[in-house]
């Protein structure tokens, strides 16, 4: 994380949904596009909040220029977060525990699935 540089270009509040919309400029020149870990922990400090609530919706890197754009939405809440954010985007940001929800979501569709085969 030496040579990245973030700055927020942008932030947008959304208070139907209870979170904040923004947009992150990381400059990351010779060195490969930032990890979603460093820059939800980059955005939790420069907001003073926890990481649990912050979740990074994609990173869009423009070739050949070392610039990446990410949008990230910070929550007030994390039980909110959970269920407003699809799963995909949990599973991406939350590592370990993400991936267990992707497994519960799973087999409840599996579950689903056989009760109809078998009506």
């Amino acid at each position: 994380m030496s040579s990245e540089s973030f700055s927020i270009v942008n932030i947008r509040e959304n208070k139907l949904l209870g979170r904040r919309e923004l947009l992150v400029e990381a400059a990351h020149l010779n060195v490969s596009t930032p990890m979603r870990q460093s820059v939800r922990e980059w955005v939790s400090k420069q907001l003073g909040v926890d990481v649990s609530n912050v979740f990074v919706r994609k990173i869009k890197t423009k070739y050949g220029v070392g610039k990446s754009v990410a949008e990230i939405h910070v929550y007030n809440d994390s039980k909110l977060a959970r269920v407003i954010e699809p799963l995909y985007i949990l599973a991406r940001n939350l590592g370990e525990e993400g991936k267990k929800l992707v497994e519960e979501a799973r087999k409840r569709r599996n579950e689903r699935r056989e009760k109809k085969r078998k009506k």
